[in-house]
């Protein structure tokens, strides 16, 4: 056999390769084109999945499909895909019969096990079981008749061999077990390499056929063949390979065959009986399941097959055969679902308005594929008890002859219906189909919108703009195919807390080439609110390429686009990325910033912000935040803190720089702005503590920080109260080196935890910034002139960086963190 005519049919088992997808969401019934209706229910604990098609409607009916070569093995799904073209669509199937897959005859291994044939053209004819525990154990079929109708039940051969000057009666073709008086051809389809039947008859060979007799043979159609063997009481003789043998039992029938000689002609001539024999399509199969609206099984009840739940697939016609039913059942708990016994089966394909049913290959075959709307090919909508689409022979499918036509159907949605004003809305076109939901290539250019009632415009690429509060609507057109939205534009929303970073469930760490680590470590931790903020720990060190450690979320969601997002970071200094994904309404993601590359490069909490894309539309989700360094010479490891995200709508949201520092407070430019210097840092709880004194150490630094300065390594202890382990040492001995800052001359003592004075602030920043008293100094009632700060605080006076008040300095008070942060500010401004 030469296995290339391609035109039907399923299988028995074979290789799992495709994933199943997800059955699309669609309700119970669908309607798939007009004809074809797929239903999908549960009914004894079992999943059923059932395609039923019209075959009196124009343009549509059911075909038997297999690949080219047949014993290519495929997917229902690929073999769908395949025979789709203009105007013969594929839009469901199921798998169909059985196919053989033992090795015993190489000639018909995966192929259809049983006869297939396509107007009047055999493909195959398998074999006949003859054995009621098997499938197919009388000769049983589906077929499209002549008239269009579906049809199952019984069919017979009308065959006949010319030897003698007579016509000899041929009982059947590829039977198992040759019975009494029987006269049985055997071809290269049968299931073994020998006819294995008794010696109790005459078996003759033949070869040399003028014309094929099985693949490609036409039904009706005489060939001719030669004699090349005459056998009597043998078990079995060898069937040549594109050859025959004709099995012979019965006094009378030995007898008629018994002039025949080697090398004589003989003449064959194989039909079906009516209606196979002007069917469109027959695919054979078994057991019958239904015969004449009862349930009629024919096998064994005993049988495994008959009694164990299986997932099963059958092909079922009403009374008249104008409505044909694909089914399957999954089972083996593939979902949840239990299978089906034959006689289960039976009874619920009598329940659906089978009047006949036929049983198709079923376990790990049993597959259903169906196009969802808007598809182009059928996808899998069943669970195969395998976890993948299993690979099979032939097919049945319901097919569309329409060509494509207008666009009358369209899906669509719109990202959001209630649009703030000046907010926007995206209309996106999921698919377009014609009247029998054949897909229609959406084109961008054909799609037209429009708005009614005052509310806004609409793009040419479909994005809302709302201008005006109110109702109204806005539409999408393409060809006749159109879809209308109820939209609602309302006020701007107030800026708004949309986190506050202190569950952590709703978060989970990923990472590229990188370690991380999600945290909420409590009190003791960083936090700029609330009882916790997220620590999101890293580590790139080791790594090549671009690094990131994420936070990833589904919970922070905005039905409102805001213009931009504000997050408060306790940075570590470490120069890297912070960066974020958001989704909007479209499904599409973008990546925002909240620094610049390299710009977490502070130490503390500092409040950033991103503006989102202009062409992300409502709803928004953030998906993830996520700290990145694409440069292999900066890769560390560290811990930054996400804490108190701001939904900022009017882009103009300004949050209090710390939890004790008011919108009003006197010095809130000046800490504002050495805070930005990198100068002076807040607390961990977020908090900056104005009214704090200021200690000598800490205006060291201070002062090192605003003068860009940075001391040299510290071998030895520079005071005896100051280690060189001290954290500020580098910049208590560089105030020394630079004659800002001195010891106690008196005990040679640095006293860094002693709170700093006003009259040695004013010192400190006269020998900082080299101040020089400008014109008359003002009368200074608490400092005399021959004072030793005299000359520093009159330099702070005639400069304008302190005002006297009733011409007091009040030397001798502690300098709070507020007052050092804003004398500060005014010196590096006199540079």
């Amino acid at each position: 056999m030469s296995r290339m005519k391609a035109v039907f049919s399923s299988a028995l088992a074979s290789v799992m390769i495709l994933s199943v997808p997800a059955m699309p969401a669609e309700a119970a019934q669908v309607t798939v084109t007009p004809g074809v209706e797929h239903s999908s229910g549960a009914s004894q604990g079992s999943n059923i999945h059932r395609l039923s098609v019209d075959m009196t409607r124009p343009g549509v009916s059911v075909e038997a499909l297999t690949n080219n070569p047949m014993d290519n093995l495929l997917q229902t799904s690929v073999l769908s895909r395949n025979h789709s073209r203009e105007g013969h669509t594929v839009v469901g199937s199921i798998n169909g019969s059985f196919f053989h897959m033992g090795t015993i005859n190489p000639l018909n291994y995966k192929m259809p096990a049983y006869l297939l044939m396509k107007g009047g053209v055999v493909n195959t004819y398998g074999v006949i079981e003859h054995d009621p525990n098997e499938y197919m154990n009388v000769p049983s079929a589906f077929a499209v008749t002549k008239d269009g109708n579906g049809h199952i039940g019984e069919f017979g051969y009308e065959a006949t061999v010319m030897a003698g000057g007579k016509n000899h009666p041929i009982t059947s073709i590829n039977k198992r077990m040759r019975e009494v008086n029987e006269v049985v051809l055997y071809t290269d389809s049968y299931s073994y390499r020998q006819t294995r039947q008794n010696e109790y008859g005459m078996e003759i060979v033949l070869t040399n056929f003028n014309d094929s007799i099985e693949e490609d043979y036409r039904l009706g159609r005489t060939v001719e063949a030669t004699v090349s063997g005459i056998y009597h009481k043998e078990k079995g003789v060898e069937i040549p390979e594109n050859g025959a043998v004709l099995s012979i039992h019965g006094t009378e029938n030995i007898l008629d065959f018994g002039g025949v000689k080697i090398g004589d002609k003989m003449a064959l001539n194989v039909g079906l009986t009516a209606p196979w024999n002007e069917a469109e399509y027959v695919l054979a199969s078994g057991p019958l399941l239904v015969q004449d609206g009862q349930v009629d099984i024919e096998m064994k009840s005993t049988s495994d097959r008959s009694r164990t739940r299986s997932p099963r697939t059958a092909v079922a016609t009403n009374r008249d055969g104008s409505e044909v039913f694909l089914v399957t059942v999954d089972g083996r708990n593939a979902g949840g679902s239990k299978g089906m016994t034959l006689p289960e089966f039976a009874q619920y394909l009598k329940s659906i308005g089978a009047y006949n049913a036929l049983n198709l290959d079923g376990g790990g075959s049993t597959t259903m594929a169906v196009r969802p709307r808007g598809y182009q090919y059928p996808v899998v909508v069943n669970r195969p008890s395998d976890g993948a689409e299993r690979a099979v022979s032939t097919i049945l499918s319901a097919i569309s002859y329409e060509a494509t036509g207008v666009p009358t159907h369209m899906s669509a949605s719109i990202s959001s219906t209630a649009v703030p004003k000046g907010g926007r809305a995206k209309v996106t076109v999921d698919y377009v189909t014609d009247i029998n939901f054949h897909p229609v290539k959406v084109d961008a250019s054909k799609l037209t919108y429009s708005v009614e009632g005052n509310i806004g415009t609409v793009s040419s690429d479909g994005t809302f703009t709302a201008t005006a509060p109110g109702k109204g609507s806005v539409t999408v057109r393409m060809g006749n195919a159109s879809k209308s939205f109820q939209v609602e534009v309302t006020a701007l929303p107030g800026n708004a807390l949309i986190h506050g970073f202190n569950d952590a469930s709703v978060w989970k760490a990923e990472s590229a080439r990188a370690k991380t680590t999600l945290r909420f470590d409590g009190a003791q931790a960083p936090k700029k609110e609330g009882a916790n903020a997220l620590s999101l720990q890293y580590d790139f060190t080791g790594t090549n390429g671009t690094s990131a450690s994420y936070a990833v979320t589904d919970s922070i969601k905005m039905s409102v686009r805001p213009e931009r997002l504000g997050l408060w970071v306790y940075g570590d200094g470490a120069k890297h990325w912070l960066r974020g994904t958001i989704q909007d309404g479209t499904g599409k993601e973008y990546t925002i910033d909240f620094t610049e590359q390299g710009g977490l490069n502070w130490t503390g909490w500092k409040y950033v912000t991103s503006i989102l894309p202009d062409a992300a539309v409502s709803p928004i989700s953030v998906k993830k935040l996520y700290v990145t360094e694409p440069s292999d010479s900066n890769k560390n490891k560290g811990t930054i803190y996400l804490d108190r995200m701001i939904a900022d709508y009017n882009g103009n949201h300004v949050e209090q720089l710390f939890n004790d520092v008011g919108f009003n407070y006197w010095a809130i430019n000046e800490i504002s702005k050495a805070v930005d210097n990198g100068w002076i840092n807040g607390y961990i709880d977020g908090t900056f503590k104005p009214e704090s004194n200021l200690s000598r150490a800490h205006a060291a630094v201070l002062i090192s920080r605003a003068l860009g300065k940075t001391g040299k390594a510290v071998t030895t202890d520079p005071y005896p109260d100051v280690k060189k382990t001290h954290p500020y040492a580098r910049e208590i001995v560089l105030m020394r080196e630079l004659g800002i800052m001195q010891g106690d001359t008196s005990t040679g003592k640095f006293n860094p935890n002693a709170n700093l004075t006003r009259a040695q602030m004013a010192a400190v920043l006269d020998r900082a910034y080299e101040l020089e008293v400008s014109g008359s100094v003002p009368l200074i009632r608490d400092v005399p002139q021959n004072d030793w700060a005299y000359v520093h605080v009159a330099a702070l006076s005639t400069n304008g960086l302190t005002t006297l008040n009733e011409g007091k300095y009040r030397p001798h008070e502690n300098v709070r963190r507020s007052q050092f942060a804003a004398f500060l500010v005014r010196a590096e401004q006199l540079n």
